[in-house]
């Protein structure tokens, strides 16, 4: 095999590894990033890039020369300038994908990366017009490849990421609110489920909602990550200020002395990025900002926190769940015909069983806390979710799946009314679906049907809106108002309790969904 080969094959990969060592450094600005852990990472990910990238380029350009040889066939800036394109392009991808998630300084350095990568392409491309006419030694192509494998470790160099840290707040006091608060994170919740699914009048429960509770469509932020949505709505901020941003994190000891809470988007998954298989998968770090419940437990108000989906660290409020996994607290004919609906889907039966097994000992849960008087609960139930993402009927054909998702749609329903009898009449009720689930993109339904990965029916990834609605004094019965973001949920509560809200929450008061007399007896008070 002819030695330019291996230099134009490897050294296209090296360049590859490094740009995404650049990447996963931009995606991480609160990580400290030292110079030696830079250093360490360039091999790393370096002859990562060539295992991964070079290796294959070698054979394939190995195989293209043998089969259509060339005296002096060059490569390097061919492949080069295609790498740079490709950067250019994921980049971009990432920068718009994650601007939510990023600090201005570290968004815009993201997206002056996509510019730079073009403008290394175009470079690629005019140093080897000049090599070509000047110097077509082999020095000179050496030389070419040298710079353009240095060209990320020099764009580091000449503007490194912006350091960045999440805002910290400690739970402080709110003061006392004038009434009792039940959130319902009702996962899986949206526009189709409750005017289409559930206008049968046997879920008279979400009819009540529908009918009687103020309701607005809730966007949420991109990209989809659960984790970082739900505490999005417990703490009223977004992800680049709470610091919850996937459900897992990564170690890489030997390059960075934190923890990993974001990798970028690739084609082929995240994971891949990270070289030689020498990061560990990890808990994420727990929010920076103190969630809602956290603020009214401290306030000397009796909380309970049930399944919320988050990362909380020692958070006193959180509820450890109970339970001999049976279902033993199911109706006894909607327990037979759950179990007998599952028969027939053995694909998803126990992760189905289990959310059902498990959101009934929550809901449970929140009811005893409501009889003894605990005035600030919050339950999330995800069986819903779980139900649509594998089982949603998307045909008429369907017919198991739509007797199915009624059996589900009668259980949730149940577990409302559970809940609601609870309550009384000055318990402010909340409902929370931060996303909404969506059928398979043609992009999903191509891979599915060659086999890659496995079969379901809708997704949460490009998902629509979720639901926010409201039930209880001060409410404006009926009313729909216009879509609303996350971190809108949390300084709305607080309002709606007659407590100030907290400086820092990003979100908004729905002042829409409040009664003309409710805004006229409560002026909007802030605190820090």
């Amino acid at each position: 095999m002819k030695f330019r080969l291996w230099i134009d094959a490897l050294g296209t990969g090296a360049a590859t590894g490094l740009i995404a060592e650049v990447l996963v450094l931009r995606m991480n600005p609160e990580v400290p990033q030292s110079m030696s852990g830079v250093l360490v990472g360039i091999p790393l990910w370096a002859s990562w890039g060539m295992l991964m990238v070079g290796v294959p380029l070698l054979i394939g350009l190995a195989i293209f020369d043998r089969f259509r040889p060339k005296p002096d066939r060059w490569l390097a800036p061919q492949l080069f300038t295609i790498v740079f394109i490709i950067a250019a392009a994921l980049t971009a991808v990432n920068a718009k994908l994650h601007a939510m998630l990023l600090s201005g300084p570290a968004h815009r350095v993201l997206v002056q990366d996509s510019v730079g990568w073009g403008l290394a392409a175009l470079l690629a491309f005019l140093a080897a017009g000049a090599v070509r006419r000047f110097g077509s030694a082999r020095g000179w192509r050496i030389a070419f490849s040298i710079v353009m494998i240095a060209l990320p470790a020099i764009r580091l160099a000449t503007s490194p990421t912006p350091s960045r840290q999440f805002l910290e707040v400690e739970p402080q006091p709110l003061g006392e609110p004038e009434r009792k608060l039940l959130v319902i994170g009702l996962e899986g919740l949206d526009a189709k489920v409750l005017l289409v699914d559930a206008a049968s009048v046997s879920y008279r429960h979400l009819a009540r909602f529908r009918e009687k509770g103020v309701r607005a469509p809730l966007t949420p932020h991109r990209p989809y990550l659960r984790w970082a949505l739900w505490t999005s709505v417990a703490t009223g901020t977004y992800p680049g200020r709470h610091g919850v941003k996937a459900h897992r994190g990564w170690d890489l000891p030997l390059v960075f002395s934190e923890t990993l809470r974001l990798l970028p988007w690739t084609p082929e998954g995240s994971r891949m990025i990270l070289p030689w298989d020498l990061s560990k998968q990890v808990p994420p770090p727990p929010a920076t900002v103190a969630p809602l419940w956290s603020r009214l437990a401290v306030s000397g108000v009796t909380t309970e926190v049930i399944g919320w989906p988050g990362s909380w660290g020692e958070d006193s409020s959180l509820q450890v769940e109970p339970g001999d996994g049976t279902g033993a607290g199911l109706e006894p004919s909607i327990r037979a015909s759950l179990e007998a609906a599952l028969e027939p889907l053995p694909e998803r039966r126990s992760r189905i069983w289990s959310a059902i097994v498990r959101d009934q000992a929550r809901v449970e849960l929140a009811v005893a806390a409501l009889d003894a008087d605990v005035k600030n609960v919050w339950v999330h139930l995800e069986t819903l979710s779980i139900a649509r993402r594998y089982h949603e009927p998307l045909r008429p054909r369907h017919t198991r799946e739509r007797l199915f998702l009624e059996l589900v749609m009668e259980l949730v329903d149940g577990q409302l009314g559970e809940l609601l009898d609870a309550t009384d009449d000055q318990t402010l009720i909340a409902v929370v679906s931060p996303f909404g689930l969506a059928p398979p993109g043609y992009f999903e339904r191509m891979k599915r049907l060659f086999g890659a990965g496995e079969s379901w029916h809708t997704s949460a990834e490009g998902s629509p809106d979720g639901l926010f609605i409201l039930l209880g004094e001060g409410v404006d019965s009926g009313r729909r108002v216009p879509p609303i973001n996350p971190p809108d949920v949390a300084p709305t509560l607080c309002y709606l309790l007659g407590l100030p809200v907290a400086q820092y929450m990003e979100g908004s008061v729905i002042i829409s969904a409040v009664t003309p007399s409710f805004l006229a007896a409560h002026p909007l008070r802030v605190v820090d």
